[in-house]
């Protein structure tokens, strides 16, 4: 039997979740006072695995107190296209560094004819990095030339420690399915997620699948459905996290990551 080819899966559309604060409570953590995050707070564990931390009801990157601009993490970007999606936002990010978070905020009434998204990086370094290119070279999406500036509502660095928005996720074909899957983060686990990309391989015995999910944020999104994941399915699948694309580029084949510092 001829070896089958990974292909690329159509995003899935999903079902939003309404009450945001349902999987904050199943976690165990208090109401969220920015609906805009359905982060959940993690702790490192002995196991080196994380849970959640119910002492705090805020995540740090949140809080809009005093930090160094320089230090700042999050952009505002402005004048997107109307139908912008995360995945159209994400593959301009290149040999930048690891995304946090990402938000697409769609315009629902007239005047507005543009949308804006606020862009959450791991480092600082990253998100300097990314407005000193968009400063020589516009942010260009979907021929709408976008204005990157800092986000009013700052976050401080966090640390990657080998996290990232994209896991790859192996076990029993009857699990490892997109469609499945989808379903079971949605409607299971009430998580609100945006798909960048998905692609999927089956491995020609039937004994498993794979699947590189690239999820819109690491805050909420892979960092929850990692967890639940590994446990809900303890032995029968597992996730694990890939290096984020926004952190390499490609050139004549060859892997570069952000911090070789080659141009873009």
């Amino acid at each position: 039997m001829a070896q089958q080819q990974d292909r690329e899966i159509p995003l899935v559309t999903l079902r939003p979740l309404n009450i945001l604060n349902e999987f904050r409570a199943q976690m165990g953590l208090p109401p969220s006072r920015n609906l805009l995050s359905s982060a959940v707070l993690m702790t490192k564990t002995e196991l080196g695995g994380s849970s959640a931390d119910p002492r705090d009801n805020l995540l740090r990157c949140n809080n809009n107190y005093p930090i160094l601009e320089e230090r700042n993490c999050r952009l505002w970007i402005t004048d997107l296209p109307a139908k912008c999606t995360v995945h159209m936002l994400l593959e301009k990010i290149r040999g930048i560094g690891p995304v946090f978070a990402c938000s697409i905020i769609t315009p629902n009434a007239k005047p507005w004819e543009t949308a804006a998204a606020s862009l959450t990086f791991f480092t600082a370094d990253a998100a300097n990095l990314f407005l000193e290119r968009t400063a020589v070279r516009p942010l260009a999406v979907a021929n709408h030339v976008a204005k990157v500036v800092r986000h009013r509502i700052h976050a401080e660095p966090i640390h990657v420690n080998g996290r990232s928005r994209v896991l790859r996720i192996v076990g029993h074909p009857m699990i490892v399915r997109p469609q499945y899957l989808a379903q079971v983060f949605s409607e299971l686990w009430r998580i609100r997620f945006d798909t960048d990309f998905i692609r999927f391989h089956a491995n020609e015995n039937g004994i498993w699948n794979e699947i590189t999910w690239a999820f819109g944020s690491f805050r909420g999104q892979a960092q929850a459905i990692y967890t639940k994941t590994n446990r809900y399915f303890a032995g029968q699948a597992r996730a694990m996290y890939l290096a984020d694309p926004c952190a390499f580029y490609e050139i004549s084949g060859m892997v570069h990551s952000a911090e070789e510092g080659l141009e873009c």
